[in-house]
């Protein structure tokens, strides 16, 4: 079977208008870090959105591409149709279209393909457990059951299961990447993955120190609700949510979770430079080290190259936790606004101001970004040109890019925290640690 013949999806994709412009491959290329090996290949669309504003954190999602699509401990066919289904689930017909021509250079056959979709009944019996699995990590996956991922731990061991985590994360984070700025499908795509690697002092492997700059509508206050209510955003009061945090500290990792001095000796020097108490970064970096790092790497580089207000950024985080009701990842929002500045009171009123229907004690600009952001977290698909703009014209082009970026790397995170089902701490644990550096801790 062709490889073409699997991408029917192929002229609508060609025809889409990119919500941003798309530098071609020779500027993208010139505006990229120094290249040591790999060449200059054609890129890919979401390089070509991305280069603009971060040339940097573009640069780095090239290695993390190529490590889910070619250095994976799945197996080519499964992590396939896993990333399939993931796309199909997310309405991604452009990462569909990859995943299939993926599939068809693994070998796969036709009946392989038609056995995809997102309806249960049509999958094979031997494939069931994993689909089931991949599909509730994209559209719930704090309602997994304990017992499906102890069967795939029993059938496939640590490492893989751990991988499949790690794929619905990133596939969740690149489709909306994808859906959030239109992106069409390359004319001479899909793209086969593309092995580059750059001078590595064009990336932040290193934690990063954030710095105390603020946004352009730092300090205004809120002047009534520019933005549409959620009928359902009040439902869960502030009360439970807190309650659901004490619950999440009690609870059991679905993996053992590896030590520091265990984690140390997989990562890279840069990065192993400073230990961390968090269980996220512990849990990914212990199993799966070739896909953690290269995502480590993107954030760190973002932050770096972008240099957020962490207070809005940890408040848009806090909205995507709530809108997909990831108790671990609420919880490190409160301990980072913590270490950007405020104090227990002032974390406590603002975030329960977002647990609020009404947010019209906010500024209009901050407003429009969290009902942004809840949107890219329930229903990405759903994003329009219009929605992208307005971001734009609040924050600027760069600023506007860095936060969509922040954005889709949240619906990462969550992924990893209810897929492990990992136990929140009780001490801040992006505090600095003891007899190290002043700086913070991060994922």
């Amino acid at each position: 079977m062709s490889e073409n013949s699997v991408l029917n999806l192929a002229p609508p994709l060609l025809e889409r208008v990119s919500t941003v412009p798309l530098l071609d491959h020779e500027e993208c290329w010139r505006r990229l870090p120094q290249v040591v090996s790999g060449g200059q290949p054609p890129l890919p669309s979401w390089v070509r959105a991305v280069c603009h504003a971060l040339p940097r954190t573009a640069a780095a999602m090239l290695p993390l591409d190529f490590a889910h699509r070619v250095n994976s401990p799945l197996p080519p066919h499964m992590r396939g149709k896993l990333r399939w289904i993931i796309a199909d689930l997310n309405r991604c017909d452009y990462s569909k279209a990859y995943a299939a021509a993926d599939l068809v250079r693994a070998g796969a056959v036709e009946s392989d393909l038609r056995s995809l979709s997102s309806d249960p009944s049509s999958w094979r019996d031997e494939e069931r457990e994993p689909l089931e699995f991949i599909r509730q990590m994209t559209i719930a996956a704090p309602t997994i059951p304990d017992e499906l991922f102890a069967k795939l731990r029993s059938r496939f061991g640590d490492q893989q299961v751990a991988a499949m985590v790690m794929l619905a994360a990133y596939g969740n984070f690149q489709d909306r990447l994808i859906l959030g700025l239109n992106l069409p499908l390359e004319a001479d795509g899909p793209f086969p993955p593309i092995d580059v690697r750059f001078e590595e002092s064009a990336f932040q492997m290193a934690p990063y120190v954030p710095t105390d700059e603020k946004l352009p509508f730092s300090g205004q206050t809120g002047t009534g609700s520019v933005v549409s209510a959620d009928p359902d955003w009040g439902a869960i009061s502030y009360d439970e949510l807190q309650s659901r945090l004490e619950h999440q500290r009690s609870r059991a990792s679905r993996l053992p979770i590896p030590t520091w001095d265990e984690v140390k000796t997989r990562i890279p020097p840069a990065m192993a430079a400073r230990p961390t108490r968090i269980v996220w970064n512990l849990v990914s970096a212990g199993y799966c080290p070739e896909l953690a790092v290269p995502w480590i790497t993107s954030t760190r580089t973002l932050w770096a190259e972008s240099k957020p207000d962490r207070i809005f950024e940890e408040s848009l985080f806090w909205i995507q936790t709530r809108s997909v009701e990831c108790n671990y990842c609420m919880g490190h929002c409160e301990m980072l606004l913590g270490v950007a500045g405020l104090d227990p009171q002032e974390v406590a009123d603002r975030t329960r101001r977002l647990a609020a229907a009404d947010w019209s004690s906010f500024p209009p600009a901050e407003q429009r970004a969290y009902a942004y952001a809840r949107k890219l977290s329930k229903t990405p698909w759903e994003l329009t040109a219009a929605d992208y703009r307005l971001l734009e014209s609040d924050l600027g082009r760069d600023k506007a890019m860095a936060t969509f970026w922040w954005l889709c790397r949240g619906l990462y995170m969550t992924r990893i925290s209810d897929g492990f089902q990992l136990p929140l701490e009780r001490e801040n644990v992006f505090q600095s640690v003891p007899n190290t550096t002043s700086a913070p801790d991060e994922k």
